[in-house]
């Protein structure tokens, strides 16, 4: 068994520590705790999840048929499970190999055709704003801002939507996410290489790429936060980088997170990442290999039995990654179940992202109360 307020104690040591570098990797958990009201008397997520996005998309494009004939190879091939991303996937490869043929019975034209669409779908349901300045992502922020760091703070999403930068600029803190300018914001690498920034400054890496990407016919990548035409859209769903001008984005915020976990006593903590990520999970994995100082804390919402991501990694995790799932926890390379307490059987809740933000909200508390001490 696993004592888990000795375990929460430890988390609230080293995320309060200013000069260790502490990185957090949010996943598409974290907007489903934004609740908003669902018009006959309940709530909603602000943002589905990954299932509810797939069939948002498919109840959408059910006349297309275009799509139709994508859909048919996946049930020629027996594919079951499958969510948006790797209908996107399918597609950008299936552009890789036809040339001016078809693949599988998709021309070239169909399949731009369907990646402007699935992109165009994609972008529609995660481009949302917070329904108010006291969300979740707001009590992040307030944390980040509520803190004076040697070592800046990395922040890592999966996600494509602009949650965190919105609730970032309500607090007029500042976050370099590797692109600069203001007409035509553009892709910069060498400012993230040389990364100069000011430690204040937070550092936003979008794994998977942004509503806000596009990128243009002359091969540059900008930011462009107006809602219009999806072609050009950069959204990385899998490892798969298509082309050279694809790949520069995402092997750059992918470099970002191994370079962040090669740094002496290196603390991360992911939250609302389900794991699904082959890709991802081997740079986690083999970054904490490498790097025995390092630390991470993988926060669960589920039981460990239900995450079925997590579960399947959990045989080779290294010692220093620790999962922490509702029921039990891997800590230390050894599984078992949380020890009760006077109050009854302990839960893990910290995997619910609104929950670990008020945990946040409440170091911060914590941190005001010693200063002024």
């Amino acid at each position: 068994m696993h004592d888990f307020q000795r375990i929460r104690q430890d988390l609230e040591e080293s995320l309060s520590l200013d000069k260790h570098p502490v990185a957090l990797l949010l996943g598409a958990g974290c907007p489903v705790s934004v609740k908003i009201p669902d018009g006959s008397g309940g709530t909603s997520p602000l943002i589905a999840d990954i299932a509810g996005l797939t069939a948002a998309v498919r109840s959408a494009l059910s006349t297309d048929s275009i799509f139709g004939k994508l859909l048919k190879q996946f049930e020629d091939d027996q594919r079951v499970g499958y969510t948006i991303e790797d209908l996107l996937s399918q597609v950008r490869l299936l552009a890789r190999v036809c040339g001016t043929g078809d693949a599988r019975g998709l021309n070239a034209g169909d399949l731009k055709t369907l990646e402007t669409s699935l992109c165009g779908q994609i972008a529609a349901a995660v481009h949302k704003e917070l329904p108010s300045d006291q969300t979740p992502y707001h009590q992040l922020a307030d944390w980040i801002g509520g803190m004076s760091r040697m070592s800046p703070l990395n922040v890592f999403t999966t996600n494509y939507d602009v949650l965190l930068e919105q609730a970032l600029e309500d607090r007029e803190l500042p976050y370099f996410d590797g692109f600069v300018g203001a007409r035509r914001p553009f892709f910069d690498l060498r400012a993230i290489e040389d990364d100069q920034i000011p430690p204040r400054w937070t550092r936003l890496w979008k794994l998977h790429g942004s509503i806000t990407w596009r990128l243009l016919s002359d091969g540059v990548v900008i930011r462009n936060w107006e809602v219009g035409s999806f072609e050009g859209l950069l959204l990385h769903p899998s490892e798969q980088k298509y082309d050279q001008s694809r790949r520069m984005p995402y092997l750059a915020m992918i470099d970002r997170l191994r370079t962040f976990l090669r740094q002496s006593s290196a603390f991360l903590v992911t939250i609302g990442y389900s794991y699904a990520d082959q890709h991802l999970n081997e740079v986690l994995i083999q970054g904490l290999r490498s790097n025995e100082k390092a630390a991470a804390f993988g926060l669960l919402y589920k039981n460990l039995s239900e995450e079925v991501g997590a579960a399947k990694i959990a045989s080779r995790l290294p010692t220093n990654f620790n999962v922490l799932a509702r029921d039990q926890g891997i800590v230390r390379g050894i599984s078992g179940p949380w020890l009760p307490h006077s109050a009854g059987p302990t839960e893990n809740t910290l995997g619910d992202f609104s929950v670990f933000a008020e945990f946040l909200a409440s170091l911060r508390s914590v941190r005001r109360s010693h200063s002024l001490a």
